[in-house]
């Protein structure tokens, strides 16, 4: 997973519509975890449409995510290309720590010169793109990412389900995503390799993380935490 904070352009694909903001959890996940490394600012580019379909960012969900929201600068555009365009020209600023864009990618052109941009200044920029939409060339990396059921919770027979509370669904149980490698160009990670990935909580007042768990129905913790970030930061 360190390979999402490499430079260079991520793209994260949700399997179904319905996955789509699981692939907003692990971006944000990433991000906040980026910021504890240092000072700098994260853009955040979207079109209006996707703001309406999926919200826009909400201050105590940023907190809850582990981010500052104070270190956020958001952008909300008419159209694709206008989000793009202002997410380039951030990156080739050089004063960012990451980048983030839920927009359509309309060229091959637009990709590769994001690529470039977010090489050339040294940053991990990611990019949310639809289920169905065609892949993003020039990506150092695509993961492929869907919810799941929780794992059972004993004594608490409506746990189990966390993986629905993206929309305000289901319940106790955390959230659970499967994650694929579908694409890499970074020499740590090969591509097809998998993950299951459960948020943590450590408490009502602190961020939740993830962390990787065995791919069985009892999902018993791997003591490995992998970021800090929560499931849901828009509202």
């Amino acid at each position: 997973m360190s390979t999402l904070h490499q430079a260079g352009l991520h793209e994260i694909k949700p399997h179904a519509y319905r996955d789509t903001p699981a692939g907003l959890g692990l971006a944000l996940s990433v991000i906040a975890d980026i910021q504890k490394q240092g000072p700098g600012a994260v853009l955040w580019c979207m079109t209006q449409r996707h703001a309406q379909e999926w919200g826009r960012p909400y201050g105590p969900g940023l907190l809850k995510a582990g981010l500052d929201p104070a270190r956020v600068l958001i952008v909300e555009t008419h159209t694709a290309d206008e989000a793009a365009w202002a997410l380039e020209e951030g990156l080739k600023s050089a004063s960012l720590i990451a980048g983030l864009a839920q927009t359509e990618i309309k060229t091959q052109l637009t990709a590769r010169r994001l690529g470039l941009a977010a090489r050339a200044a040294g940053t991990p920029c990611f990019l949310l793109t639809g289920h169905g939409e065609a892949k993003i060339p020039g990506t150092l990396t695509r993961w492929r990412i869907a919810t799941e059921a929780s794992a059972h919770i004993p004594f608490d027979t409506g746990a189990g389900f966390g993986g629905g509370a993206h929309f305000g669904e289901g319940t106790p149980g955390p959230a659970c995503w499967r994650l694929s490698l579908e694409r890499s160009r970074a020499s740590a990670q090969r591509e097809g390799v998998g993950f299951h990935v459960e948020a943590e909580h450590d408490g009502p007042h602190e961020p939740d993380g993830l962390r990787v768990v065995p791919a069985s129905s009892d999902r018993a913790a791997d003591p490995g935490t992998l970021a800090r970030g929560s499931r849901t930061a828009t509202g």
